[in-house]
């Protein structure tokens, strides 16, 4: 089932930070948020989907490691037969160490797994490195941009050929308090591949979240992902929307 999976491979990303940095004596604590939305309609048309959100940063003097993952899952009452068909069903998880060679500039290593059943997409595995400048980095706002190179695997349901090929990888994130309980957050990547640059897949995110409490938010998440290669007969582009309830650490 596809949510056994988004959590054992959640579950493996941390225990995997976590080894790396056990020897840290002075070890700050890690900061994130969890979040949860549920949609049911009843009517016309008869939908239910869930959703749930993660994402852990931990920040020291010389590295940083940065956590993600994002799931759905939707059912709808087909009028004409009655019958319940899966309308949605997705999940991610992403990881990212990064090492500050200087106050600004960092090297890093990425990775990410992606999987869309709707899609027809089996999964996408994104494993690459590079560097980045950290251009701003204080309590009230976080800017960096960085490039680098990294290794894509496709596989699809439907007999699509597989993919696997080098590409490079450029992006930035930004993060923004925009009032004292505002937030904005955005992030994008970009993978075209090294042999044609007309191949590319690029996932994009944005984020406003509102605090009501020091520690719970309500949140509109937007996710927009383009494979200009996706499986045959499925569109390139997937636009998700998230509507949750959360709570930050």
């Amino acid at each position: 089932m596809n949510f056994d999976r988004f959590v054992l491979v959640f579950v493996g990303v941390l225990m995997l930070a976590g080894t790396v940095w056990a020897q840290e004596t002075i070890d700050p604590n890690w900061t994130g948020q969890l979040s949860a939305g549920w949609t049911s309609a009843r009517g016309n048309t008869s939908t239910d989907s869930l959703s749930l959100s993660a994402s852990a940063e931990k920040r020291r003097e010389k590295d940083r490691v940065s956590l993600g993952a994002d799931y759905a899952n939707g059912r709808q009452k087909v009028q004409s037969t009655g019958k319940r068909e899966t309308s949605e069903d997705w999940w991610r998880a992403m990881g990212k160490y990064d090492y500050f060679f200087s106050p600004k500039w960092y090297g890093f290593v990425n990775g990410r797994y992606e999987t869309d059943k709707i899609a027809l997409l089996d999964y996408r595995v994104l494993a690459g490195a590079g560097a980045g400048h950290q251009f701003i980095e204080n309590e009230r706002t976080n800017f960096s941009v960085e490039a680098g190179l990294a290794h894509q695997s496709e596989s699809f349901d439907n007999g699509t050929p597989d993919n696997e090929q080098v590409t490079a990888q450029a992006g930035y994130k930004v993060t923004h308090q925009l009032k004292d309980t505002i937030k904005l957050l955005h992030d994008l990547t970009y993978f075209p591949s090294m042999e044609e640059f007309s191949d590319y897949y690029l996932s994009t995110s944005g984020e406003i979240r509102a605090h009501f409490t020091e520690n719970m938010f309500s949140s509109f998440k937007a996710i927009l992902n383009r494979d200009s290669t996706p499986a045959r007969g499925q569109g390139s582009t997937d636009t998700k929307f998230i509507v949750s309830i959360g709570w930050t650490f």
